[in-house]
């Protein structure tokens, strides 16, 4: 009896050829849910030039890197079940740094009169008032209610109706008692939730697509009891993400820190399941 013929070499060279066909779809799925998650009239809001240094490795292991920062109960989901990429270089993040600067002067500045009495005037006495309103106990009812007192301060510009980079970002005091768009109630709920002495790693001002009105919108999330909640300007409380999986999460941010998301209808379908206790058939 002869001994089998030895297929190493022949096999090592479909193994390369199995991994670069693999390479080449998990690059077209990638870039083309980016593109494919935006609306034709708001894609150019969300210029995302990807550094040089996100190189092949990184799509190899999106999945692994997915859930670093979130509880190992989400399965490695993201945030709004999608993968995250630590990274990019999109107009979004370049707005949310100008406005860093000035929304921690005032963050400061409420701090501050936090521990006096009878010293803030106009916006600043106005967003004391909401802080102090909520309470001092961090629940979920809490969330709503910051939610709720901040959606009630400022009227609704129409002229900035989407988030992207032709309008202006507001620091908190420049929305409150005012008015302005999704994206200002967004960061002004964020550095709300610093003052109540929420971690900021456990939060994110979020950009997303929804899918029901077809629109770039702006929410705030941030992780509470190992759940994560969104604090949204069209909803009175705050809500649980897997009831808010009409958003298609694009970027998100906190600080110095910026992610891009991708997430496929069947990603969608696994995370709802998943956190639905709902058995995937």
């Amino acid at each position: 009896m002869s001994l089998p013929i030895y297929r190493g070499k022949k096999r090592k060279k479909h193994g390369l050829l199995r991994r670069s066909v693999l390479s080449a779809v998990v690059k077209i799925a990638f870039f083309a849910g980016i593109a494919t998650s935006m609306s034709k009239g708001h894609a150019h809001n969300l210029q995302m030039n990807y550094p040089r240094k996100v190189k092949r490795r990184h799509l190899f292991t999106l999945i692994g890197r997915a859930g670093r920062n979130r509880n190992k109960s989400d399965g490695g989901f993201g945030l709004l079940g999608s993968i995250e990429i630590n990274g990019g270089d999109s107009q979004v993040f370049k707005k949310w740094q100008a406005v860093l600067p000035e929304c921690d002067r005032q963050l400061m500045l409420l701090q501050r009169n936090m521990t006096q009495v009878g010293q803030a005037t106009g916006a600043m006495n106005y967003w004391l008032r909401i802080v102090r309103g909520v309470g001092r106990t961090q629940s979920v009812h809490q969330l709503s209610l910051l939610n709720s007192y901040i959606n009630e301060s400022a009227g609704y510009d129409p002229q900035a109706a989407n988030a992207g980079v032709r309008d202006v970002w507001r620091s908190p005091l420049n929305l409150i008692g005012f008015r302005g768009d999704c994206e200002d109630f967004a960061i002004t709920k964020y550095f709300s939730l610093l003052a109540l002495g929420y971690p900021e790693e456990a939060i994110r001002f979020i950009v997303v697509k929804d899918s029901r009105r077809r629109v770039i919108h702006a929410v705030t999330s941030v992780d509470f009891e190992h759940e994560c909640y969104l604090l949204d300007s069209l909803r009175p409380v705050a809500t649980k993400e897997v009831n808010m999986l009409h958003y298609q999460p694009l970027v998100s941010m906190r600080r110095n820190m910026h992610f891009t998301h991708f997430r496929t209808a069947e990603m969608c379908r696994q995370f709802f399941a998943q956190r639905s206790n709902v058995h995937v058939r």
